[in-house]
């Protein structure tokens, strides 16, 4: 094992690796836990409407909310000011159009971005989405419908809302959903890692080590197992760092939601190493596979929804979102955050794997010219 001594050495040997294995995954999730642990957001609620629909949005949003009382024309200068961070609008006429079997609109305004408000939009949309259904059932009679959104209101129909999933060891979905978002970051520098340590791979080449390497006792199987195994180690502690403190940030978590996120992030590792050691192969230099990778993980990260909501994109990128490993491991992490059991992110895992075999292919379809 000495080629995957002298790597771990040499990757580990340098402070900045270090602190891009352990420090920043630890403080993506540390920064995302505080994010969502602080007080209740300040939100102003303006009902035009004032119907039974427009105060179930108002019951359905008041426990992430702490309402302020806001003028209508006065919301940009109290989100400027600091007054209030989010404010929605209803207007009037509302609950008809809902069932006359059109959309809700509800205007809203925020200086934050779509992660730190989605808690209260997910609440608002919840309501939304029950009225929707149940204006398609009852095709327009307006007592039926009133009967039906009272019943909904009085809890005797379940919705899916799950605003005491903490209670079972798992986050809400808009939780889930804006969690799995930034840790989608992670992949992020778990892709730089495995770049930076196949540029010191591709270095050894260029100046020779790896062939009086070869020249030696170790064969080129070996020599490569090694290196592969050392790259994965060190991205692979990534994902266990930002598992531990991901547990840590987040105790009403159950071991098998922790379990099913590390796993999820330890495929996605071997996911890593693949790729980078495929675009090498292809590219050949240092100097060419820098630049290549720098393009692919960032368009890989963007598409795979960690830098914005992956709904947001418009239909043509989320399909196109489906071809990036980042995507199919966000989507993951939300289920297994949210309570999915283990055998429900199976499929994911499987395609991410799939991803790592295709990406090993590639990497050994050019074999590396040893005799140069």
């Amino acid at each position: 094992m000495t080629v995957f001594r002298t790597y771990i050495k040499r990757l580990f040997g340098r402070p900045w690796m270090i602190v891009l294995t352990v420090a920043i995954p630890m403080l993506i999730v540390m920064v995302v836990g505080g994010g969502g642990s602080g007080d209740a957001m300040r939100v102003a609620l303006i009902d035009h409407d004032d119907s039974v629909l427009s105060r179930m949005v108002s019951d359905a949003v008041a426990p992430v909310a702490h309402f302020v009382e806001v003028e209508e024309g006065e919301i940009t200068s109290a989100l400027v000011d600091g007054g209030i961070e989010y404010a929605l609008v209803v207007p009037a006429g509302m609950q008809d159009e809902v069932i006359a079997g059109e959309r809700a609109r509800i205007e809203t305004y925020s200086l934050q971005g779509v992660q730190m408000t989605r808690s209260v939009r997910s609440a608002a949309d919840a309501v939304l989405s029950a009225a929707h259904n149940v204006a398609r059932v009852v095709d327009g009679d307006r007592d039926a419908f009133l009967r039906t959104v009272e019943r909904v209101r009085e809890g005797r129909f379940s919705l899916q809302s799950e605003p005491h999933r903490s209670e079972r060891g798992a986050l809400s979905s808009g939780e889930a959903q804006g969690l799995s978002q930034l840790i989608g970051l992670l992949t992020f520098t778990m892709l730089l890692m495995t770049m930076a340590a196949c540029l010191i791979f591709l270095t050894d080449i260029e100046k020779g080590i790896f062939h009086r390497t070869l020249a030696g006792p170790v064969s080129l199987q070996r020599y490569m197992f090694e290196t592969n195994a050392a790259f994965f180690c060190a991205t692979a502690l990534q994902a266990v760092a930002g598992t531990i403190v991901l547990w840590i940030v987040f105790p009403q978590l159950n071991s098998e939601a922790v379990v099913s996120v590390g796993a999820i992030l330890i495929v996605f590792a071997l996911v890593g190493v693949s790729f980078t050691l495929a675009v090498s192969n292809i590219m050949k230099t240092a100097r060419r596979t820098a630049i290549a990778s720098n393009f692919l993980i960032m368009m890989m990260v963007m598409l795979g929804g960690a830098f914005w909501p992956y709904d947001i994109m418009p239909v043509y990128l989320q399909h196109i979102g489906t071809l990036s490993p980042a995507r199919w491991t966000t989507s993951a992490t939300a289920s297994a955050l949210s309570g999915a059991p283990f055998a429900e992110i199976l499929p994911n895992l499987g395609i991410l794997l799939l991803f790592a075999i295709v990406f090993q292919l590639l990497g050994s379809w050019r074999r590396v010219d040893v005799a140069k």
